[in-house]
């Protein structure tokens, strides 16, 4: 089970949602929730006393700590009406390095997909990015958009026997024994490294050793269709509410470069995922 849970918390109409959805998972675990607020302070223009537009840090840095302690207040009435024991953590940093460093001390983070309409969200450049590739520890990204009452009920896993993709059903275990359903995407654009094709049997026998449901194997073709394509349409098609799978990616000069199937998966999810880097 997860004993530590983080969320990222912002000023963003997206917090909201993490909230609920990070509540319901430390209920059914019985765990401990962690509310990392990233200070994001982007000087803005404001009216001074004479009526002109003034460029403010002061003022800013004053907007930043009233929205901080109404959030504050928002998220310990949440988790005190939930039942759920939580904790704030904050930090000056830059949001994704503020997020990263707190969550360490935690099993799993839960942050959301870049939404560009919510211009309040506390995140800067390549948030998701930063945080996927930097935190060590499992990353449940929301989509910014829908509901996700009872996720985990219905799990696709991604396996292409990469190490990435193995971390990954480990990380999800305490998920995937309360599934009811698991099933595993396996595609025709494995990379070809020289290791071992490793049987599906092998996998269906550590599922069934850790409890997890018995997993039904969804082999799909990636010679018409990209492969970040292929795993939302099976998701569909298996009416999945989680994806779990490896994250894929670099830093380079300043820039997050992200494995195809990572970076569409992050454009377009229509669930939650678990990524696992």
């Amino acid at each position: 089970m997860y004993r530590r849970i983080a969320v990222h918390l912002d000023h963003g109409f997206d917090c909201s949602r993490r909230v609920e959805f990070s509540l319901q998972l430390a209920r059914a675990n019985d765990a401990h929730l962690t509310g990392i607020f990233a200070s994001y302070i982007s000087p803005g223009y404001f009216y001074d006393e004479t009526g002109l537009w003034v460029r403010s840090m002061d003022m800013a840095k004053q907007i930043n700590e009233k929205g901080r302690t109404a959030v504050e207040l928002t998220f310990s009435q949440a988790a005190r009406e939930s039942g759920v024991a939580a904790s704030w953590r904050q930090g000056e940093d830059a949001p994704a390095e503020c997020v990263v460093a707190h969550a360490r001390c935690s099993d799993v983070l839960v942050i959301s997909q870049e939404n560009r309409n919510d211009v309040d969200a506390a995140v800067g450049n390549y948030f998701v990015e930063q945080v996927l590739m930097s935190a060590g520890r499992p990353v449940i990204v929301l989509p910014s958009a829908g509901k996700f009452n009872g996720a985990g009920a219905r799990v696709l896993y991604c396996w292409n026997r990469s190490r990435e993709a193995a971390r990954a059903i480990a990380d999800a275990a305490p998920l995937l024994r309360n599934a009811n359903a698991l099933a595993v995407l396996t595609t025709d654009d494995v990379d070809a490294s020289g290791g071992a094709q490793v049987p599906f049997e092998d996998l269906a026998a550590y599922c069934a050793c850790h409890g997890f449901p018995l997993p039904e194997h969804q082999s799909r073709s990636t010679n018409e269709i990209d492969v970040g394509d292929v795993i939302l349409s099976t998701a569909a098609d298996f009416n999945a509410n989680l994806i779990v799978m490896g994250a894929y990616g670099h830093s380079r000069m300043r820039q997050w470069v992200m494995g195809g199937a990572t970076r569409s998966l992050l454009a377009a999810m229509t669930v939650p995922v678990l990524f696992s880097h």
